[in-house]
């Protein structure tokens, strides 16, 4: 099956290079190390590796629906990239449309059956009535069932990918987790993170939630015996501030402390989205 023969030729390449959709690394190595920091450090779910085809094809898909200011499941369009990465973020619409057929060729569960695609496959009558239908990626993984579309709306209000306060225990949502961050803490990311690059900002993310993980101050690298303790004594000291760049500022940090920290995949490039915002004024 060519198909599978094209699979195979994509997983043994190791001389894959392109630089990431969504930041400024230039990546060299295999499709599957690419996709997985898609997923890990921006939050875009495309599938997993061993489920798509066509991998290359699908990355300029992709690049040249954003680079057109289209949102990606829903292909919306907005003003400027800043807009829609925020739109995309805030929507979680950093995935594809199931209803999306332009993406089918990418996936290969559409070639199990000579002309006919998951869709169709589904329809038939061998079909158990009461599966639910899944899409693209979703059928290729067999891991999230998606009843209703009306469900693909997203609610507002609802929180389903809680962010976790660097310090304590609070989650909720990343806006309200950086507004108790500065109230309760004093620890302003906002301010704090607006002149670093994505990377800076994800290692100074990972180091401090290694260290209070480890119960260390991640300023002073005092050890406490416990969480309450460590948030009096950052308290007291003031030492709810960035540490000394050395510090943080290594190889080490840009792999996370828990696995799916939900804050990382909320951080952006300050720097690029000013410069995008400044163009867009000049227009």
């Amino acid at each position: 099956m060519w198909v599978l023969t094209q699979k195979i030729n994509e997983r043994e390449d190791k001389n894959f290079s392109r630089k990431c959709l969504l930041c400024r690394l230039q990546f060299k190595g295999c499709r599957a190390d690419y996709l997985s920091h898609l997923s890990r450090l921006h939050n875009m779910q495309l599938g997993q590796p061993e489920n798509l085809v066509f991998i290359d094809d699908l990355l300029n898909c992709i690049e040249t629906r954003l680079e057109s200011l289209h949102c990606l499941f829903c292909n919306k369009l907005f003003k400027n990239q800043t807009v829609l990465k925020e739109h995309m973020r805030k929507k979680q619409h950093k995935k594809i449309n199931p209803k999306d057929t332009e993406f089918d060729k990418f996936y290969i569960i559409n070639y199990l059956e000579m002309g006919k695609n998951w869709r169709q496959v589904k329809n038939e009558p061998d079909d158990d009535d009461d599966d639910d239908e899944l899409s693209n990626a979703e059928n290729s993984d067999r891991r999230v069932s998606v009843g209703n579309w009306s469900d693909w709306e997203e609610d507002e209000d609802k929180v389903e990918n809680p962010v976790v306060c660097l310090f304590c225990e609070r989650s909720s949502s990343f806006d309200e987790i950086q507004s108790h961050m500065n109230n309760a803490h004093g620890f302003d990311f906002t301010r704090i993170s607006v002149d670093m690059d994505f990377y800076h900002q994800v290692k100074l993310v990972n180091y401090v939630r290694r260290q209070v993980y480890m119960g260390h101050c991640p300023y002073c690298d005092k050890i406490l015996p416990n969480r309450r303790e460590l948030l009096e004594h950052m308290s007291m000291e003031s030492h709810f501030i960035v540490p000394q760049m050395q510090l943080w500022d290594q190889p080490e940090y840009f792999f996370p402390t828990y696995e799916n920290d939900s804050f990382l995949c909320h951080l952006n490039d300050h720097q690029d989205d000013m410069a995008e915002l400044h163009l867009s004024k000049k227009m």
